[in-house]
């Protein structure tokens, strides 16, 4: 990372808990709707088979590595991007979600300490689109 006086901010994001409790909530929800339902048994019972494989494979995009910059926020993961201006910021306790031209990505305040994640909080929010 570099200095403090630095506008250049670098961090490494870590992996976070709060995806599996987040697929965790969506199982449990997807099974009470799928049980309250009135299908067949039969179908029920297949879905809430199934339920648990589809799950499994669902994954939060989360980025890995955060850049700001003079150019803007430079953001590594399964893509990379360049965003000089974001679209869409939501923040909410320890999760922050950003619209990107390639989709929502999720950042999560146990991913990084928060003194680390505040110049990048500051950025989205002064450099949101406002209206």
């Amino acid at each position: 990372m570099s200095s403090a006086w630095s506008p250049r901010r670098r961090v490494k994001l870590g992996t976070s808990r709060y995806p599996m409790r987040l697929r965790w909530l969506a199982v449990l929800l997807a099974a009470a709707a799928i049980v309250l339902s009135q299908l067949p048994v039969w179908a029920m019972l297949l879905l809430l088979g199934l339920l648990p494989v589809l799950v499994r494979s669902w994954r939060l995009p989360q980025p890995e590595v955060l850049e700001l910059d003079a150019q803007g926020l430079t953001i590594i993961g399964r893509h990379r991007q360049v965003l000089e201006r974001p679209m869409r910021v939501i923040r909410h306790g320890p999760w922050l979600a950003m619209q990107t031209p390639k989709g929502w990505l999720h950042v999560f305040a146990d991913q990084a300490p928060v003194n680390q994640l505040q110049p990048f909080y500051q950025w989205l929010w002064v450099r949101r689109k406002r209206g």
